[in-house]
């Protein structure tokens, strides 16, 4: 796990820039490429996980000195491949899966990455073809983002060092700061910054050195993957089976590591049953860690579940229990680690912050809901979907949309497809939107709907490329390397997600059970009281804290050019008013950061 970056311009500009603002993700090692004929520069930040020795050192350069790689992320099946690879005659100098991404790209070149069991971004500079080859895994899971602009190019691991540098000009995208407000993330490919691009996940970009010419191209879907299996004849049974055998194959993958490997857990079935796979396979007690908040009373508490799911697994667990004299600091910690304002992450980056002093790796349950439908809308959503609404429910659809409520929202969602569904159920701030108290948002992402797709497919799939990409991928990657913690989505291996998806409906929700496939695969060795329990989610006392521990900074930011630039004055007024009284509502978190965000980073606004 390590920070990535490269340029190519006629710009004098100092890597260091780029070193001094990714060092937190790569802090046990720094190297320089230079190729002074193209002006290319390629620079990488190193975490040792993998092969610790000095030998693993990047940028790796193959044998004849051809190929130059930099590498992010960890390739979990590369001592299969190198296996596969030695036989055809390649030897190795270092025990690193680096070595063995580089020699992969030179025996199979793009075709390699069919190969790759992981999660990844590199690039690989061809000085014969006088090429880069940039990639990225399979969900997005290590991030890669990139820009064209002024006849230079240039490419990293967060986008703060890009414009840091100045080859870029720090400007607010319009467009993005639309999405932010509609989703409380930015909708990938686009970032927060005009002229910065995101590399989708599933994609390569190829690149003329000489005259930036370039390419972007997808290589897998796991849509189309899930279509060769043939799992509409199976049994309730044998689809249990067959998800079991899946996760304890990607537990085995990703325990792969040199260093002691961690978990995060919180009383939920997904990091539970990833904690109980992992002790399948380790030998000594597991390190885990979980976030509680002390005198929380407005959100549920899951420290006391996931101490006593420990306790079972026989695992060494540490409770982070945050005290509301804390939050300032760890607020402005949280905002200074973001290079992309979110609503979403601040628990990650507490959590990676204990963390990061007992272990460098940890496996998480990220994206099992997403995977096996988990949320409480994939039933709602799929039973909406298929009802025609009367005239009595399309007069209540019109004072949802001019006074969205909980009373008419399930009745919103008749008659539209799971995709527009699931838009309306991730869009947030309908009052500022309605009250017209910040610009114009625009009209969200542009969604296809699959007719070769069911219903829980279709919204399976948009939450994969949307709230599970551009919020908690984003998230999770960022808080957790903001303290050089790698963070392991291990339910996000592509093999056992296209088993999950090539499932039939009715073994994800069955009997009203949602995730009931799930659940059945590892109740065995999961606590009764977790996967019993109903699905919680995970939540922040985010009201206090903004009528408390907050609320000097909530003043400050109200006050800043930002906010003057991009609220209403009735709002300002408003939520002034609101945080004079101690009155202030959850949904205000969303601009809290965003003014935090924007006043720390001094970006010029559109």
């Amino acid at each position: 796990m390590c920070s990535i970056f490269g340029y190519i311009s006629s710009k004098s500009v100092n890597p260091d820039i780029f070193q001094r603002y990714l060092t937190h993700r790569g802090p046990d090692g720094h190297g320089i490429f230079k190729d002074d004929k193209t002006d290319l520069i390629l620079g990488h930040g190193r975490l040792s996980i993998i092969d610790l020795s000095n030998s693993a050192d990047q940028p790796m350069i193959d044998d004849d000195g051809n190929l130059i790689l930099v590498f992010n992320g960890e390739i979990y099946n590369y001592l299969e491949i190198k296996a596969d690879l030695s036989k055809r005659g390649h030897t190795f100098r270092t025990h690193s899966d680096t070595e063995v991404l580089l020699k992969a790209y030179k025996e199979f070149g793009k075709n390699c990455l069919t190969m790759l069991r992981g999660m990844f971004a590199f690039a690989i500079y061809d000085k014969q073809q006088e090429t880069l080859f940039l990639a990225r895994d399979r969900f997005g899971i290590k991030p890669l983002f990139y820009s064209f602009y002024q006849n230079q190019f240039v490419f990293a691991s967060e986008v703060t060092p890009i414009v840091e540098s100045g080859l870029i000009p720090k400007t607010i995208s319009q467009q993005a700061l639309d999405q932010f407000f509609l989703y409380g993330s930015v909708s990938q490919p686009n970032t927060i910054y005009s002229n910065i691009s995101a590399l989708m996940p599933a994609s390569f970009l190829e690149v003329n050195v000489n005259n930036l010419k370039h390419t972007v191209t997808t290589y897998y879907s796991f849509v189309e993957e899930s279509h060769k299996l043939c799992y509409s004849s199976l049994s309730y049974q044998e689809a249990i089976e067959i998800i079991r055998s899946k996760l304890e194959e990607a537990t085995r993958y990703h325990l792969v590591a040199d260093v002691e490997v961690g978990a995060f857990l919180s009383g939920g079935v997904d990091s539970t049953a990833v904690v109980a796979l992992m002790s399948k396979y380790t030998e000594t007690p597991i390190k885990t860690f979980s976030v509680g908040f002390a005198g929380a009373t407005e959100v549920a508490d899951e420290t006391t579940l996931a101490r006593q799911s420990a306790t079972l697994l026989g695992c060494n667990h540490t409770d982070i229990i945050v005290g509301e004299s804390e939050i300032q600091n760890l607020f402005e910690g949280f905002i200074g680690s973001l290079d992309q304002p979110s609503v979403d992450g601040f628990n990650t980056y507490i959590v990676s912050k204990a963390a990061a002093k007992s272990v460098k790796v940890v496996l998480s349950g990220l994206g099992g809901d997403e995977i096996f439908g988990g949320y409480e809308h994939f039933k709602l959503i799929q039973e909406s979907s298929a009802k025609t609404p009367n005239i009595l429910e399309q007069v209540l659809q019109k004072i949802h949309q001019l006074r969205p409520n909980k009373y008419t929202s399930h009745v919103s969602l008749y008659g539209q497809t799971p995709s527009e569904a699931i838009i309306q159920q991730r869009t947030l701030l309908p009052y500022a939107v309605r009250k017209g108290l910040l610009r114009k948002p625009i009209a969200g992402n542009s969604i296809t709907d699959h007719d070769d797709l069911n219903a829980l497919q279709q919204i399976s799939k948009s939450e994969i490329n949307n709230y599970l990409l551009n919020t908690l991928l984003r998230d999770s990657d960022v808080m957790s390397m903001a303290h050089s913690i790698e963070c392991r989505p291990i339910l996000l291996d592509h093999v056992l997600v296209e088993a999950a998806f090539a499932m039939p409906s009715n073994f994800k929700i069955r009997n009203g059970v949602k995730k009931s496939i799930f659940i059945d695969a590892v109740k065995d060795i999961v606590p009764a009281q977790v996967y019993q329990r109903k699905k919680t989610g995970f939540e922040m006392p985010l009201t206090t804290w903004l009528n408390k521990s907050l609320t000097s900074l909530t003043k400050d930011a109200l006050e800043s050019s930002a906010a003057k630039s991009i609220f209403s004055k009735n709002y300002i007024h408003e939520s002034k008013t609101l945080a004079g009284q101690h009155r202030l509502k959850r949904h205000f978190w969303q601009s809290l950061v965003l003014l935090c965000w924007l006043n720390r980073s001094k970006a010029t606004l559109p």
